[in-house]
């Protein structure tokens, strides 16, 4: 969880794509990049979209 939605851009540039960029290497031999985003900014129906909190680390 960050402040807002420019720390979590910084995050993804600086703290998820290179983890992502070894595993993929690794894995597949290629680099990866940040190509989609997904930002959910408002929703007009009420109740529409689920968001999970976990308490245990799933990812980056």
């Amino acid at each position: 969880m960050v402040p807002d939605l420019s720390t979590a851009l910084r995050r993804i540039e600086a703290h998820c794509l290179p983890l992502e960029n070894a595993r993929s290497l690794e894995v597949y031999g290629c680099p990866s990049a940040v190509n989609r985003l997904l930002v959910l900014n408002a929703e007009h129906q009420p109740g529409r979209g689920t968001v999970l909190l976990l308490r245990e680390t799933v990812g980056f």
